[in-house]
This record gives structure tokens, C-alpha cells and sequence, in this order.
């Protein structure tokens, strides 16, 4: 059984460019794992882990593999123009015909002052 890693990721502010978020996958002893030929899909939910989807990304649309052989992949920057409100989400790696969810956590988006 797989051990899911529960994050919380920095806050952020709304109507900021949200930088780059880098993951890596570990194996149990600490080493990298090679993501080489892995999918990814990162979803975040508004409010819940049911609520509505804002931001739905996979490899290559929203996700890179910045080094793969190292376990190393991004969730690509963008404008953060949700409303302010915790999101919930999930990574999803799909490899050798398997899906697995390893990452999830909440993200809180932060009231901007000058809009």
C-alpha cells in the first residue's frame, strides 16, 4: 500500500502569477524514482474534495517533467485568479498500466490589497 504525503502549499495571492510548483517522488528509502514514462493529473477543487474543479492539468498542459530520471516535475505557473478560499487537490500518476495518488493537500488563496 502506498503512503499518501498530505501538504499544505505556500499560500498565495489572489490575481498574482502563482510560480512554479516543483514535486518530487521519492521511493521508500529516500532515493528519486524515474517518472520517465509517467502521466500526471493535478486537480484542485474549490472548498472541498468534491467541490467545483478550477484547475485541471496533465503532462505537457499545465504539468512539466523537469527531471524526470530525478522524480522532479512542476505544476506550471499561471495567474491565480480564483476566489479567495481554500482549494483542495490531488496528483495522480498513471505508470505500468496503474493509477496512484501519492500527493494531495490544500492550498489557500489570499486576498490581494491592490486590484
Amino acid at each position: 500500500m502506498a503512503i499518501i504525503q498530505t501538504i499544505k502549499l505556500k499560500d498565495r495571492i489572489k490575481n498574482d502569477t502563482s510560480n512554479s510548483v516543483k514535486f518530487t517522488y521519492l521511493n521508500g528509502v529516500g532515493d528519486p524514482v524515474d517518472i520517465t514514462t509517467w502521466d500526471f493529473r493535478i486537480q484542485f477543487r474549490y472548498r472541498s474534495k468534491k467541490g467545483l474543479i478550477v484547475l485541471d492539468v496533465t503532462n505537457g498542459s499545465g504539468i512539466t517533467l523537469t527531471d524526470p530520471t530525478n522524480g522532479i516535475f512542476e505544476l506550471d505557473e499561471f495567474i491565480l485568479d480564483w476566489e479567495v478560499d481554500t482549494y483542495y487537490f490531488d496528483v495522480q500518476a498513471t505508470f505500468s498500466g496503474d493509477i496512484k495518488t501519492y500527493i494531495q493537500g490544500t492550498w489557500c488563496v489570499k486576498q490581494d490589497t491592490t486590484y
